[in-house]
């Protein structure tokens, strides 16, 4: 039997992203774990009345009796201990096993010092620095001209696109040809969203980042300074940074506009973004959120600042679960509601932004509110809208809009 020496008396599931799988003719469930530990793992469906049984208050005698009487045949003990001795080797249990594998990782990847690059090769981004060289120059060569206004104001805050480069491409171009028509920051603070749900609202990273154009130096100093004001960051949100895009993308871009701008190389903090609770799906009237705003301002100091998000807006159509397929209507649709939601930022309003995000459980999935609504909060003023723009694919599975949108301001933040 399992025992209380190695944690497996209460088995408890980690919380693992799950999609509908096949394999072999059988039907389930494919587990992914996000923290890059353990490999892909596939469960039979006929398991699943156990596996949901797998919540840390049931032991494995409890659990083979509740699952003989789901599935209506006797399910042995011994077979639930051996799923669950499976499962612990696998490192998809939290057991001891799984957390000392956890910070060995955690030890690993903070001892390397930098952030290696995850999606170089990806859509748009060739891992050849040549090769992308010239792909970010053809992109930034598309944007519109920056009108002369914006070019002469200070740009304190920037919403970017973190969808793959090729389909974002409109939506990169007008960003980043914002941030190169202004003064360099001394400092970029970036919010990138966690797909995989972090558990803190920001987690900072305290290493640098390394792209194929080199690398990016973090202000370390500077994320040790808001994590010493809001509490240490989790191991397991630290270790999400290693897969996560949305962060890498600005990275990448930050260093190509200064590098062909001929600018000193650009100083980073990257914060993954949680989830913003609140009471009523604002969060800026929230003392923790306001205490938070105050440690990454405090940190900051006296240095010329621009707060990047790298978010995506809605994601809509089969691919994401909903039944009907992306036609023009939708499109249509999804457009007047993507655009009133952002003239919240126009009107300088990052807190009904992010309610009107919430509102109704966030029908339309757009997952980069706590990034948007925080980089809005540190920049203040009104946001202009720079693009906005809808990928969708040919064949209606999905679409994914993004936008780009600039806060300019003759002061320093």
């Amino acid at each position: 039997m399992c025992g209380a020496d190695n944690g497996l008396d209460l088995p408890e599931l980690r919380p693992l992203p799950a999609e509908p799988a096949t394999a072999g003719g059988r039907d389930g469930l494919a587990l992914r774990d996000p923290l890059l530990l353990a490999e892909p793992c596939f469960v039979p469906r006929e398991l699943l009345p156990i596996l949901v049984r797998f919540d840390g208050t049931h032991a494995p005698a409890a659990v083979a009796a509740a699952a003989s009487r789901e599935l209506r045949q006797r399910v042995p003990v011994a077979a639930v201990d051996a799923l669950v001795r499976d499962l612990d080797a696998r490192l998809l249990l939290v057991t001891p096993r799984f957390r000392a594998a956890r910070d060995d990782a955690l030890a690993h990847f903070l001892a390397t010092g930098v952030r290696a690059a995850s999606h170089a090769g990806s859509p748009g981004y060739p891992a050849d620095p040549a090769a992308l060289r010239r792909e970010l120059a053809a992109v930034l060569a598309s944007a519109p001209p920056v009108p002369v206004h914006a070019a002469s104001s200070a740009l304190c805050g920037l919403v970017a696109p973190h969808i793959d480069l090729a389909r974002g491409r409109t939506g990169y171009a007008a960003a980043y040809a914002r941030l190169r028509a202004a003064a360099p920051a001394d400092l970029y603070v970036i919010f990138g969203t966690g797909h995989d749900g972090p558990s803190a609202p920001i987690t900072g990273l305290p290493i640098d980042w390394q792209t194929p154009l080199g690398t990016a130096v973090t202000d370390r100093t500077f994320v040790a300074a808001v994590h010493a004001a809001i509490g240490p960051a989790a191991p397991e949100n630290l270790l999400l940074h290693r897969g996560e895009h949305s962060l890498e993308f600005q990275v990448l871009w930050l260093q190509y506009v200064h590098e062909c701008a001929g600018w000193p190389p650009p100083r980073v903090a990257g914060f993954l973004c949680g989830a913003l609770p609140s009471a009523d799906g604002d969060p800026s009237a929230e003392p923790w959120l306001q205490q938070t705003v105050q440690a990454l301002r405090g940190a900051a100091g006296a240095r010329r600042v621009a707060w990047i998000a790298g978010a995506d807006l809605a994601h809509l159509g089969p691919l994401f679960g909903d039944d009907a397929a992306v036609d023009a209507d939708l499109l249509q649709r999804l457009d007047a509601r993507d655009r009133a939601r952002l003239q919240r930022l126009a009107q300088g309003e990052p807190g009904p932004f992010h309610c009107a995000v919430e509102h109704g459980g966030n029908p339309d999935r757009v997952c980069s509110a706590p990034a948007i609504a925080l980089c809005a909060l540190l920049a203040g003023g009104r946001a202009e809208l720079l693009h906005y723009g809808q990928a969708a694919a040919s064949d209606g599975s999905q679409v994914v809009s993004f936008c780009a949108a600039a806060f300019a301001s003759t002061s320093t933040r």
